[in-house]
C-alpha cells in the first residue's frame, strides 16, 4: 500500500471504528429505552412505518456512489462539478415524484389509520430531507474526508443518545409517543446531514443547482447507469427488510418487534464491515484506475479471510451465549428462542462472507452485477412471502431467517466467482 494511501486509510479507519463503537453503544441503548418509552406494540408499529417510508432511502443511495467513483478516479474538476450537480438535479426531481405519491397515498393513510398521519408525515419529510444533503457525504467520501462523515454520524448518534435518555420517561400522552420516538430517531441525523453540505468545500457546487438535459445526456446516462445498478442493490435491502417485517406484524406485532431487533443485532455486529467500507472502496478504485494490482490481491486475501473469521467468532458466541446477550440487552420485554438467536448468528455469518466480494466488486465499478445478483435474492424472497400469503401459510420468524440464510448463500456463490475469479 503507498504512503497516501495508507494514511488515508488508516484515518479513515481509526475515525470509523470510533464512530462505529459510538453506533454500537447507540444501538444497543436506544432499543430497551425505545420499547420502554412507547411500549412493544408500537415499537411493532414504528418498526413496520420505518420499513415502508424507508424505501424512499434508495433514491439516495442510488445516486451518490457515481459521485464517489469519479471524485475517486481523479477526473477533470469540471466533470466532477457536472456529475455533482447532474445528481442533485436527479435527486429533486426524484423527490417530487415521492412527495407527489406520499400525498395520494395520504388520503389512504388518513382514511383508515388516521392516528398515524402525523408520524408518517414527520418521518416522511425528515427522510426526503436527509435524503437530499447526503450528497456531501458522497463528496467526502471521494475526496479522502471520510473521518469528517465519521465525526458527523458520531455526533447524530450521541445527540440520539442524549435525547432518548431525556424523553424516555416523560410522561406523555399515548397519542404523541410515536410521533416523539421519530423526532429523537430523525432530527439529530438531519441537523448531523445539514451541516455536513453546508460545511462543504464551496468548489464542488460552482455548476449550481440544477444541469439542465439538453447538453449533458451524456453526464446524465452515466449517472443514471449507476443509479439504477445502486438503486437494485439498495431496493434488494428493503425489499427482504420490509416484507419480513410486514409479513410478520400483520398478523403479530412482537414478531414485527423482534424481526426489527434482530435487523438491529445485524447493524450492531456489521458496524465493523460500515466501518471498512466507506474508506476502502474509494482506495480500491484509485488502485484500479492506477493499475496496483499487488495491493488488489492483498486486499482480496486480507478481507476475505478476516470477515470470515469475523462472522465465525460471532456465530460462535451467539450460539453458546446468544440468549444470555439478548437478555442481558432487553431485560424481560421481548424474548427469542435458541433456534431464532442461532439462526440469526447464521444469517450473520452469511453477511461477513458475503460483505468481502461486495467491496472488491464496489472499487471495480461493478455495481450492475451486485445489483442483478441481490435483486435476484430479493424477489426469490419476495416470492417465498408472496406464496406463504396464498397458501395462507403460518410461516414464523424461524422460517424466515432460515429462508434468508439459504437466498444470501446463493448470493455468495455468485459474488464470490465474479470478485476472486473473474477479476
Amino acid at each position: 500500500m503507498n504512503v497516501e494511501r495508507k494514511a488515508v486509510f488508516y484515518k479513515a479507519i481509526s475515525s470509523s471504528a470510533l464512530s462505529k463503537l459510538v453506533s454500537f453503544v447507540y444501538q444497543i441503548v436506544s432499543i430497551p429505552l425505545l420499547i420502554s418509552m412507547i411500549g412493544t406494540h408500537n415499537f411493532g408499529i414504528l418498526a413496520m412505518m420505518m420499513s415502508l417510508i424507508g424505501w424512499i432511502n434508495i433514491l439516495s443511495g442510488g445516486v451518490s456512489p457515481y459521485v464517489t467513483k469519479v471524485i475517486s478516479e481523479e477526473r477533470p474538476f469540471v466533470e466532477q462539478q457536472r456529475v455533482i450537480t447532474g445528481t442533485r438535479t436527479l435527486l429533486f426531481w426524484g423527490s417530487l415524484a415521492l412527495v407527489t405519491v406520499f400525498s395520494v397515498m395520504s388520503f389512504y393513510i388518513y382514511t383508515n389509520y388516521g392516528n398515524l398521519v402525523i408520524t408518517a408525515y414527520l418521518l416522511f419529510v425528515m427522510s426526503i430531507l436527509i435524503i437530499n444533503f447526503t450528497i456531501a457525504d458522497s463528496i467526502r467520501q471521494g475526496s479522502k474526508q471520510q473521518h469528517i462523515n465519521n465525526f458527523y454520524m458520531m455526533s447524530a448518534n450521541l445527540a440520539i443518545i442524549g435525547a432518548i435518555y431525556l424523553t424516555y420517561s416523560l410522561p406523555v400522552s399515548e397519542e404523541y409517543l410515536l410521533p416523539l420516538a421519530v423526532i429523537v430517531l430523525y432530527l439529530p441525523l438531519l441537523v448531523s446531514k445539514l451541516v455536513n453540505f453546508y460545511t462543504i468545500d464551496n468548489t464542488f457546487f460552482l455548476k449550481g443547482f440544477y444541469l439542465p438535459f439538453k447538453n449533458n445526456k451524456q453526464t446524465f446516462k452515466k449517472i443514471f447507469h449507476f443509479m439504477l445498478a445502486n438503486f437494485m442493490i439498495q431496493l434488494s435491502v428493503v425489499i427482504i427488510k420490509s416484507f419480513a417485517i410486514i409479513y410478520l406484524g400483520v398478523s403479530d406485532t412482537l414478531a414485527a418487534a423482534k424481526m426489527e431487533i434482530i435487523f438491529r443485532y445485524l447493524l450492531i455486529s456489521g458496524t465493523f464491515f460500515a466501518a471498512i467500507q466507506l474508506p476502502l472502496w474509494p482506495l480500491i478504485t484509485e488502485a484500479k484506475a492506477k493499475k496496483d494490482h499487488v495491493w488488489l490481491n492483498e486486499i482480496k486475501i486480507w478481507l476475505g479471510a478476516g470477515f470470515f473469521l469475523y462472522g465465525l467468532v460471532n456465530f460462535i458466541i451467539m450460539f453458546y451465549f446468544g440468549l444470555a446477550i439478548f437478555d442481558l440487552w432487553l431485560g424481560q420485554t421481548v424474548k427469542f428462542t435458541q433456534q431464532e438467536i442461532v439462526l440469526s448468528g447464521g444469517y450473520f455469518l452469511l453477511i461477513s462472507v458475503v460483505q468481502a466480494p461486495v467491496i472488491l466488486l464496489m472499487g471495480h465499478g461493478a455495481f450492475s452485477y451486485m445489483g442483478k445478483v441481490l435483486m435476484i435474492e430479493a424477489v426469490l424472497f419476495l416470492l417465498f412471502i408472496m406464496a406463504a400469503l396464498f397458501l395462507n401459510s403460518a410461516i414464523d420468524l424461524s422460517m424466515i431467517l432460515l429462508s434468508m440464510i439459504l437466498l444470501r448463500l446463493f448470493a455468495f456463490t455468485l459474488l464470490y466467482q465474479r470478485a476472486y475469479k473473474a477479476l
